[in-house]
């Protein structure tokens, strides 16, 4: 089958945006959508059990015989990040943003799975993505799946920082339909791994878990848990609202 895979999800995502927000009464807060597509037979995903956490999982464990991750990136229009800029609470803007953002992806994830299955493909949606053990790890980092897949490298702020910045939310389906992959962005993106400026996601952290020496996750987590009690979502963002790589590449 001749199938443009990056063009048709890109355009399945598009749709399902606009179809979802006229179905449920939602004002879109997100950009176009980017994609990337990673060989789901990489050496690149069991390494992520040394990289990212010794219980990662890897595509097959979820699809036997998968061939491609399908990976791809929400990200924020600039008006859901205003609001969230200094001080050391999120805004409630914020937080809305992730409850609808998590909202829409579950169904978006499942439409994606279907749209591959009805082309004669498998696909599964890793639904443990979310989950967090041993205190703050994922068995299915959505950042570090999105690096394989192409889509951008880390910062400092230890976000992916993609072509429009690393303002939004990464999701991902695991599927067997064979495909051009694409290869990690070697290059980094982020101003202060580049030439030692920027740094201003470390001045951003409320709790000063971002240094030159490395990120506390530990701290992170507590403070991201915290916030879960006080304000319903365990998200603070404050290290990716207000910044040079916030909507773009601040490398190019």
């Amino acid at each position: 089958m001749d199938l443009d895979l990056r063009a048709t999800m890109e355009g399945w995502i598009s749709d399902f945006i606009l179809e979802y927000c006229r179905r449920t009464g939602t004002e879109s807060i997100w950009r176009e959508p980017i994609v990337g597509l990673a060989d789901a037979r990489s050496p690149l995903f069991p390494e992520l059990r040394i990289v990212a956490y010794r219980g990662h999982r890897v595509p097959q464990d979820y699809l036997p015989g998968a061939r491609t991750v399908i990976s791809y990136f929400l990200p924020f229009e600039p008006s859901v990040a205003e609001g969230n800029v200094g001080g050391d609470a999120p805004s409630q803007g914020w937080v809305d943003a992730y409850n609808v953002t998590n909202a829409m992806a579950a169904e978006l994830n499942r439409y994606i799975a279907d749209g591959a299955e009805g082309l004669g493909f498998s696909a599964v949606v890793p639904e443990d993505a979310g989950v967090i053990v041993d205190g703050t790890y994922s068995v299915w980092s959505q950042r570090h799946v999105a690096r394989i897949a192409g889509l951008g490298s880390f910062g400092m702020n230890n976000m992916l920082i993609t072509g429009v910045g690393c303002c939004g939310r990464f999701f991902s389906v695991v599927t067997d339909v064979p495909c051009d992959h694409d290869a990690p962005v070697e290059r980094d993106r982020c101003l202060r791994r580049l030439d030692g400026s920027c740094g201003a996601c470390m001045r951003a952290c409320p709790i000063h878990a971002l240094g030159d020496s490395g990120f506390d996750r530990d701290a992170c987590g507590e403070r991201c848990f915290s916030n879960k009690d006080a304000f319903g979502e365990d998200v603070c963002g404050k290290c990716v609202v207000g910044m040079p790589c916030s909507f773009r590449d601040p490398s190019a």
